[in-house]
């Protein structure tokens, strides 16, 4: 009797539970992509390219010339008080270029934050207005999932709200540029 009880109750319990839980809507959108196809994510990547030459690897250059320069130096000098001098010079200048590839990681993730941070903004804004005009809970990159349906992509929904047409939508130009034309067929002979 206790046995028929305890099982009326936890089925009670698990019905209660169930309708409690609503419906999720998960879809996906590809948000690299929207972003690659804004009109000014070009002119960003070539802000950083520019800032990496110009910034980060003029300044590896310039430590590099500075760090053989002091060296030579060092390797040159008689007094032992400048010998010293240069000697802790030439050791910070060496854990400075040994430490340089963390510090320009570093220097090219700020400068991308920066550049592409109202970008992603952007997106993300979009991303959000459109998941709540159709009910989506959660929207996932399409990597997460090994079948979803069509239905629940939004990136083409994004893409027009953000007033632009990914590589793949209808009537958009090839990543690579310009469409080509399509190939003649050989001529008989």
């Amino acid at each position: 009797m206790k046995r028929i009880k305890f099982l009326a109750l936890a089925l009670g319990m698990v019905i209660a539970s169930g309708s409690m839980v609503s419906a999720q809507k998960i879809g996906t959108a590809d948000l690299d992509a929207l972003i690659a196809n804004l009109p000014e994510f070009q002119g960003k990547q070539q802000q950083l390219q520019q800032f990496y030459q110009d910034s980060i690897g003029g300044e590896y250059e310039q430590l590099y010339k500075e760090f053989v320069d002091k060296d030579s130096a060092m390797k040159k000098a008689t007094s032992p008080s400048v010998k010293a001098t240069l000697e802790k010079e030439v050791g910070t200048l060496q854990r400075t270029l040994q430490g340089w590839q963390d510090y320009a990681t570093q220097r090219n993730q700020a400068k991308q934050a920066e550049l592409f941070g109202p970008l992603v903004k952007k997106a993300q804004d979009a991303l959000n207005a459109v998941a709540k005009e159709k009910g989506y809970t959660y929207v996932l990159q399409p990597g997460a999932f090994l079948v979803m349906p069509p239905a629940d992509d939004l990136t083409m929904a994004i893409a027009e709200k953000l007033g632009i047409k990914p590589a793949g939508a209808p009537g958009a130009a090839p990543a690579g540029g310009a469409p080509k034309p399509a190939a003649k067929p050989a001529a008989k002979k």
